[in-house]
């Protein structure tokens, strides 16, 4: 990530949606990590809606790290993969049937002469209950939380370091309203 601009970590996901809610745990482990140590320029949003809703989160930063529940048939539980834009199949809110998909919100955004994020990366936990109504992730998607909050902290620290991205109103107005709670 040396874009030279803000850079978003946004979970994507339903938390009372057992395993859909993985991406809203990693951020929210991110958050805890970097309320520990702090990277300037690093914000941290969650939200359960994609679509029209990616465009006006992502707007403005310079780099997004996306993560989100991967719905595939046999999956691997926890397994994360790293996809880009264009190989986002299975993630209800990365491309969705009633929404429109990532790629189609970065097409649309360029047309309106919206700026997104040059860089983005998107890591997907592949689960194995998106549909049961509970608040635990299953202990395979669990158990991959912590680890790849850590390596996307640890890779933001080194990429980042000695940084100093401009802040705004608008950044921040962002954070009050959908930084991930955190305990």
């Amino acid at each position: 990530m040396s874009h030279g601009g803000r850079t978003v970590i946004l979970g994507l996901g339903n938390p009372l949606l057992a395993d859909d809610g993985v991406g809203v745990a990693v951020a929210e482990a991110c958050q805890r990590l970097l309320q520990q140590t702090p990277i300037p320029g690093v914000d941290v949003l969650v939200t359960t809606r994609a679509g029209f809703e990616l465009i006006d989160l992502l707007n403005g930063y310079g780099a997004a790290i996306l993560i989100d529940c991967l719905d595939v048939p046999d999956p691997q539980p926890g397994r994360v993969r790293r996809l880009t834009i264009d190989d986002v199949a299975g993630s209800s809110r990365l491309i969705g049937g009633h929404d429109l998909s990532i790629g189609t919100a970065f097409r649309l955004a360029a047309q309106l002469f919206v700026p997104m994020p040059t860089e983005v990366e998107i890591f997907a936990v592949e689960g194995t209950d998106l549909r049961t109504l509970g608040c635990e992730l299953s202990p395979a998607v669990a158990s991959a939380v912590e680890p790849l909050a850590r390596s996307i902290h640890d890779r933001l620290r080194r990429a980042l370091e000695g940084s100093v991205p401009i802040d705004s109103e608008l950044f921040r107005r962002r954070r009050q309203i959908y930084a991930p709670a955190t305990s």
